[in-house]
């Protein structure tokens, strides 16, 4: 089994229950999909994994064919190899999302369907590029009437 970093592993990385209910493999990524999961791994959620503890990936790489089957843009970040969708256990979305924020370097950082009341709700969509131009943008996603609408920021 493929190691990203020391508790990440490319098989975490690609599984997807979208991917098998569909036919479609996602265990695949190229050479530079790889190397950017990589650098996913290490620089974000392995720090997070070190100060939080247990860190699932809900969603993380996502070929082409599976990321349409979801109806997302052909330009996510997950197609490239660099985001992937956490929640921690231990650890409000909203505390997740700011620590981020102001311990790591990252591109993206969206607290996603996060509703302010359960701690628990939505989860972080964080993204990491490996050729150091990380934008550090933070945004909150909300999804009114199913479409996903952005705000610049998070909640404090």
């Amino acid at each position: 089994m493929a190691q990203l970093s020391k508790n990440f592993s490319l098989k975490e990385m690609t599984k997807s229950s979208t991917a098998i209910r569909c036919g479609i493999d996602n265990t695949k990524p190229d050479k530079q999909q790889l190397i950017n999961l990589t650098h996913l791994a290490i620089n974000i959620l392995q720090p997070v994994r070190d100060e939080f503890g247990s860190t699932t990936v809900n969603s993380g790489f996502r070929c082409l064919e599976l990321n349409r089957e979801i109806r997302s843009s052909d330009s996510s970040q997950h197609v490239k190899g660099e985001a992937g969708d956490i929640e921690c256990k231990a650890v409000d979305n909203l505390v997740l999302a700011i620590w981020i924020r102001d311990n790591l370097d990252f591109d993206q950082v969206i607290l996603e369907g996060y509703d302010g009341v359960d701690p628990a709700s939505g989860w972080i969509h964080a993204s990491y590029r490996n050729d150091g131009q990380n934008r550090n943008i933070c945004l909150t996603a909300t999804f009114p009437k199913g479409k996903a609408t952005y705000v610049t920021g998070l909640p404090e």
